[in-house]
């Protein structure tokens, strides 16, 4: 007859079902921005201003209600990750405009490489195993990208973006790591959206771009994004942080390109090109190895 488990791996184990279904959660959430952003009719830094705004006032109220505070010491750690976060978004939502969503959903989640160099160069190698789920993730995102070699400038222009949103993810994920260990997820995500917003106010400015008069169309699809994409899917990452840290969270967001390329396939018929098909496999696998290396 088998053991009973005891009451600590009861709750191991239901915290360990409640981590991946939030994570489910966020994934699904976050694969819906290339869908909603079909429906905008904005440009994609205004779009990232309202996003980020908007996650921030909601938060507003959690957060002041908590009794967590972040110390005069965490500001400007909390400034980069905010600042991280609105290049992020801008640069990856113009990626959207100019190449596939496949090749801009695969590279912009290529932060995991970056994260790992990060933590060898301060002399935390993340193993093996991580370096070889990278690996197979970094092959299958160039099989993703390669299709868009000969075509039109553009697409490469787009790619570039996307790799410099993946980049300022990595800065976002590692800086919010170390402040989670002490803020609650209210706390961390209200003041980095706040400060991605008015990050973005001086470009706004600069090239006058409107952030009003839009279509009730792309007003209910901006709503949209900000509770779906940012509200359940990069706030909940946040929560995540904690537990899993950032090679992790951020090696989860892999997923992103192939439900992405899955919701637009449903919704706009629009297929991915053979090279997502080939190379998307390999992410997933790389992501699964990694996960099964963790025991989480």
């Amino acid at each position: 007859m088998l053991p009973r488990p005891t009451s600590a791996e009861e709750e191991a184990s239901r915290r360990t079902v409640l981590t991946v279904a939030a994570a489910a959660i966020a994934i699904t959430a976050v694969s819906s921005s290339a869908v909603l952003v079909r429906w905008i009719d904005a440009s994609p830094v205004a779009l990232a201003f309202w996003r980020t705004a908007g996650g921030a006032l909601i938060l507003a109220g959690p957060s002041w209600r908590s009794d967590s505070r972040p110390s005069r010491s965490q500001w400007p750690s909390l400034g980069l990750a905010g600042v991280a976060l609105g290049v992020h978004f801008a640069t990856w939502l113009a990626s959207l405009e100019l190449t596939s969503v496949a090749a801009s959903v695969t590279l912009v989640s290529t932060a995991p490489l970056i994260i790992a160099l990060y933590l060898l160069l301060m002399g935390r190698s993340p193993g093996l195993r991580t370096w070889l789920a990278i690996a197979l993730a970094l092959v299958g995102t160039a099989v993703i990208t390669s299709g868009d070699f000969g075509q039109a400038d553009q697409a490469l222009l787009g790619d570039g973006l996307a790799l410099i949103g993946a980049a300022a993810m990595a800065v976002y994920l590692t800086v919010g790591a170390r402040l989670r260990a002490t803020l609650t997820t209210s706390v961390y995500a209200s003041r980095t959206y706040a400060v991605a917003a008015l990050a973005m106010v001086p470009v706004i400015v600069a090239f006058d771009i409107d952030l009003w008069g839009y279509s009730t169309t792309t007003w209910l699809a901006i709503g949209a994004m900000i509770a779906g994409p940012q509200l359940a899917g990069h706030t909940v990452f946040n929560s995540l942080l904690q537990r899993l840290g950032s090679v992790t969270v951020s090696l989860t967001l892999l997923v992103e390109p192939l439900g992405a390329s899955l919701l637009v396939w449903l919704i706009f018929a629009e297929l991915p090109p053979m090279t997502a098909l080939i190379g998307a496999p390999l992410v997933l696998l790389g992501l699964a190895i990694h996960i099964r290396g963790t025991n989480r």
